[in-house]
């Protein structure tokens, strides 16, 4: 009898390549959408700690840090870091290495940042419109994910310190 050799055909190596493929395909896939979460995870945790660093302040001060006239926020944002980890009174309110800093306006001041490394803005409720600066008295705005800002609008990705499906907020 002749011998037979033994190894996988041509076929059976492009099955296999093709299954591997696929299958890195789908968790590289999955692994974006974890990164994509984590990173609007870690943003409404800046968030929640500037919430609390402003009640804070707001105890010392009785009002919240003016966002400098900003309708914008970006100058608002550069103030309130400032604001925030001065030591008068019974700050700093929060640390340096708490939150991520950048200057997205390149006037070097940093403002505080998003986990995508955009300017989170600061309205005081002097510098916003549309509602009752009783209802709110002040406005924290991340962009997001598509980093574009739209004012914390219902359907938007922003990620803000209020609940966008309440229309009277």
């Amino acid at each position: 009898m002749g011998s037979r050799r033994r190894g996988f055909t041509l076929m059976e190596m492009l099955v296999v390549i093709s299954i591997i493929t696929i299958l890195s395909g789908l968790v590289l896939g999955a692994m974006a959408i974890v990164r994509q979460r984590s990173k609007e995870h870690a943003t409404l945790l800046t968030l929640q700690l500037l919430d609390a660093a402003l009640q804070r302040y707001e105890q010392d001060y009785q009002d919240y840090p003016p966002s400098e006239g900003d309708q914008e926020g970006i100058r608002g944002s550069e103030n309130l870091l400032r604001m925030l980890l001065s030591e008068k009174k019974e700050g700093p309110y929060i640390r340096s290495n708490d939150v991520r800093m950048c200057d997205a306006n390149r006037n070097g001041e940093l403002e505080i940042a998003d986990a995508w490394n955009k300017p989170i803005r600061y309205l005081h409720h002097r510098d916003y419109h549309g509602t009752s600066p009783n209802k709110h008295t002040y406005r924290l705005i991340s962009g997001g994910p598509n980093g574009l800002y739209e004012e914390g609008a219902k359907g938007s990705d922003d990620i803000v310190n209020w609940n966008k499906a309440r229309p009277d907020q």
